[in-house]
This record gives C-alpha cells, structure tokens and sequence, in this order.
C-alpha cells in the first residue's frame, strides 16, 4: 500500500471521531484561528419549572419507510417528523417539526424501553451521525428499537445553518475580532427563526415529548460530547424517564466550556507525542517534536507558506497558503483520535525536516469542509452563547484546576495561543439571550445506572470531567481508555461493554477486563506505516 493510500484510509476511517466533538463550522476561506474555535456565547433567558406540555400530545407520528444517512450504504429506517411548540410558554408563537427516525429491533421483544443516540457538536444531525456509528450499536438494536431525532435547529428539524459569507466579509481586514463579530451577525440576520428557542432547556422537553407519543417507556440514552450534556439535562428534568444513561466524552453541567480550550489541547499534544517517546520505533524516526512544532509554528506566523499539491478526491492540483492559524487547527483536529494521531508526528516530520507541508494542508482542507457540512452554526451559538459565556466568570479559579490541568508545564504554553476566550465571546456580543433553566448549571444528582466513558489524551472532555459527573451519580462506572481521544462507543470491546450494561441496566458485575486488550493505533514511521 502506498503512504498516501494508507494515510487516507486511516483518515477516512477517523472521520467520525474528529468531525464530531465540541467543535464549530469552519468557514472555507482561510479563516483565522478564531473562526476554527468552538465557539462559545451569551445571555439567559430563564423559564418556569413547570415546563409547560407541547402540543405533541394532539400529533399523530406516522412513520413511513426512508433511508438515512449518506452514499451508498445508507441505513434503512422508519421516519416520521413530530410538531411540537417554538417556544413551550407560548404556543401561539407557532410550531417546528422535529425530524424522527426509528431503527426497529432486529427480533421481537417485549422490551418497551428504547435506545436513543444524542449527537454532539453542539448542531449535528443525530440521523446524519448515526450511520458511521451503528456497528458500535449492533448489539443494542437486537432487542431494542434505536429512535434518532435531530434536535431542534439541526438536521432536517429545522436547521440553523448559516448561508456562506459575502465576499466582503470573506476579505475583512479589520481584525479578527471585528471578523468574527460581522460573521456572527450576518448568521444572524440570515435566521428566519427566533434563535433563543433552540437552546437544551428547550431540547430536553422536545425529547419527552417524543417519548410520550411513541409510547416509549423509558430511554436508555447515549450521548456523545455535547449530547452528554443534553442527556444529563433530560435526566434532570425527566429523572423517571431514564433507564440507563451512557456519556461518552462528558461535559459536566457546572463546566463552561472555553477558558480551558487551549489548555486541555496542549495537554492533548503533550500525551500524543510523550507516547511516541515511549514508542522505540516513533522515538527513533521523529524525536520530541514539541519544540520544533512550537518553532514551526512561530515560523508560519512570520511566513505562510504558499504550497502546491494534488487534491486526491479530485485529482487536479491545488495552490494554497497554509498559516499558522491552518497547524493549529490542524493539529487540534488530529488529537480528537488516535487514528489520526498516530500519522501526526510522520506528517510533523514532512513539515519540519523538509518543508513538505502537503500532508498537513490536505488534512486541514479535508476537516475543514467535514465540519463546514456537519454543524448547524445557528444552534451552536445559541447554545454556547447561552450555556458557556454567561459562566465565564463563575468559572473554577486557577488554583482549584481540574487534576488533569495541573502540570504548570502545560498551563504556561499551548499552541492555540493565549486569546482564546475573546475570540469566543466576540461571536456572542449580539447574539440574544436563550432559553435556559435555572438549575442548568448545577451538578446532576441521580442513582439511575450511568455508564461513562473517557479517553486519556481526549483534547477537550478530559478524564477529570467525566470524575467530576461520576461523584454525583451515585451509581455510576466510569472508564477511562488509555491514549484514546474523544469518543470511545466504537473503541475495541466498548460496544460490548455498553450492551451489557443496557441490557442488565446495572453496573453491578459489570465485566470490563477486556479493555486492557485495548491498543492505540501504533505511529507511522515511514512510507510502510508502523512497524512490525
């Protein structure tokens, strides 16, 4: 196999885990670092606990026979699209409809429980994501029905997506932050929706609302970075509604996401290339490329590199300057998995001792455009902006950081640069106030079974968050994958792992010993791939 057939499969094969995390559209025209970051916004508007019932009790769902998913090995399902109320405390304000799909258990049962996947983003299609996770659920649809719903703003449920930027807002100059702003409004002035609805207090109830019209139970729910959060709202909110309760990369409800971004990437990179010392073979070929990559990356900052090479989805040739900004955002991209980690340092290698920048710049082109088609910007500011920024200043003191983010050695340098947090609240100077419960940031308290799962180098849900929701959740299991990223449904024996806790819906003699068979992906070391 040839090393850019090999590295493309690998990239192919990580689509899923780095398209998917905690991360916002990125624009196509070499946008600044900022425009790449996960954005993060503004106000709060707060509702009544009482949460007033949609009109979904008058719906009828009708499901009929569709295909989701994309290409040629779509999935087949059941669809239907359900109404329920723009804003729940005032249903004259009209209705959306929320887009449904149901995978029905592949034998009979007597199970009136289901299964239900919560995507991440925060503004990803659960029925679009879906597809390149279903073998990680293979064991749980035998005897379950899987049931997608895009949440509201997203997906076919009314998507608030941002057309693409004028030509002179593409060609701003007048700063970043002043970019960023001009971007954000014209996102929304673009919205034929009001964007304050479509935040997760809103969400939640559009959940139970499904629940309750197809006759469901109870949920068994999963739910992946920011679907994590979803799902420890809706057991806030719904806590009899719940059977069991899977976080995949969890965001505890007190953390606001932001004022760690930059830290928890280095410590990303750190891990990535402190197991390529430990690796003979990666050790040999590379070194520790920290310093070089932060020399690397001074160097792009006083000089882009303009390169030339060949797109090979199209086969023509592309020209294009490649910055600062795009190895940035690039190396955070490849520390979302494993996968593609390991050919970080071979393409690390290329850039540094050869000025060959085009494996980098195709990766950063092929992310890019994945992100630019899988987030619906318009939800993702209204939920960052409403959940995240707001808490800035509520946020944990330095001193009372996270274990994972105590090392001073991390804390003092990351490759993202030191303005992240301004940046973020620049896209939420005008953006309006959400929806949101008065109880969103607490701490969720609960003894429904809870299985969660973390990865060790995972650049933005680190360990630590996921033993931050464990202490509160009185019967909880938590594991913690050695050198994997964000993500582990489809890692190893986890599909297994998390059949077994569905289906017994207890932690108790729960038989996890398989996951210390559990292996990275080993470095590329050359042309070849890893070594023997």
């Amino acid at each position: 196999m040839s090393r850019t057939a090999a590295l493309n499969l690998i990239i192919e094969r990580s689509d899923s885990l780095t398209k998917c995390p905690m991360m916002r559209r990125l624009p196509r025209k070499r946008p600044s670092v900022g425009s790449h970051l996960y954005l993060l916004l503004l106000l709060t508007l707060h509702v009544s606990d009482a949460h007033p019932q949609s009109d979904a009790s008058n719906s009828v769902v009708n499901f009929s026979d569709c295909q989701i998913g994309s290409g040629p090995a779509k999935l087949a399902a059941q669809c239907a699209t359900l109404g329920v109320p723009l804003n729940p405390a005032d249903h004259s304000q009209g209705q959306i409809e929320l887009s449904i799909a149901r995978i029905p258990a592949r034998r009979q049962t007597k199970n009136t429980d289901a299964l239900t996947m919560i995507a991440g983003g925060p503004g990803q299609s659960a029925l679009d994501t879906y597809q390149s996770l279903a073998g990680a659920f293979r064991h749980l649809t035998r005897d379950r029905d899987m049931v997608l719903i895009d949440q509201r703003g997203t997906g076919q449920s009314n998507k608030l997506n941002c057309p693409a930027l004028p030509e002179t807002l593409g060609n701003n100059t007048t700063g970043d932050l002043e970019q960023i702003r001009q971007q954000a409004n014209a996102c929304l002035d673009s919205l034929e929706m009001d964007p304050r609805y479509f935040s997760t207090s809103v969400a939640v109830m559009d959940l139970e609302a499904v629940r309750q019209q197809l006759g469901i139970s109870q949920w068994n729910l999963y739910g992946i970075s920011y679907g994590t959060r979803v799902a420890l709202h809706y057991l806030r909110r719904f806590p009899d509604s719940v059977r069991t309760i899977a976080l995949d990369a969890v965001v505890p409800p007190p953390v606001a996401l932001g004022p760690e971004i930059a830290t928890l990437a280095q410590r990303s990179l750190n891990l990535i290339f402190e197991r390529c010392q430990q690796n003979p073979g990666c050790a040999d070929a590379f070194g520790h490329q920290g310093e070089s990559v932060a020399a690397l990356l001074e160097e792009l900052d006083r000089h882009p590199q303009t390169i030339r090479y060949e797109d090979i989805s199209t086969g023509t040739q592309t020209t294009r300057t490649f910055t600062r900004d795009d190895l940035a955002m690039t190396l955070r991209l490849m520390s979302y998995s494993s996968q593609t980690a390991s050919i970080l340092p071979s393409m690390l290698h290329q850039a540094i001792s050869y000025d060959n920048f085009a494996p980098l710049a195709r990766q950063s082109d092929r992310q890019s455009s994945l992100l630019g088609d899988t987030l619906a910007t318009g939800m993702h500011h209204t939920i960052v902006c409403t959940e995240d920024v707001p808490f800035y200043l509520k946020s944990t003191s330095s001193d009372e950081a996270p274990d994972d983010l105590q090392d001073e050695s991390i804390n003092t340098y990351s490759y993202l640069g030191e303005d992240v947090v301004e940046l973020i609240r620049a896209t939420c100077q005008q953006w309006p106030q959400g929806v949101i419960d008065d109880d969103f940031k607490e701490p969720v308290r609960s003894s429904v079974p809870a299985l969660i799962l973390s990865g060790e180098t995972d650049p933005i849900t680190p360990p630590d968050y996921g033993r931050q929701v464990a202490a509160t959740l009185s019967n909880a299991h938590h594991i913690v994958n050695s050198a994997e990223g964000h993500m582990q449904v489809a890692t190893g024996c986890i599909p297994v792992v998390l059949a077994k806790f569905v289906d017994q819906a207890s932690i108790e003699d729960l038989d996890d010993d398989c996951l210390e068979r559990i292996r990275p992906l080993p470095f590329f070391v050359d042309a070849n791939g890893p070594l023997p």
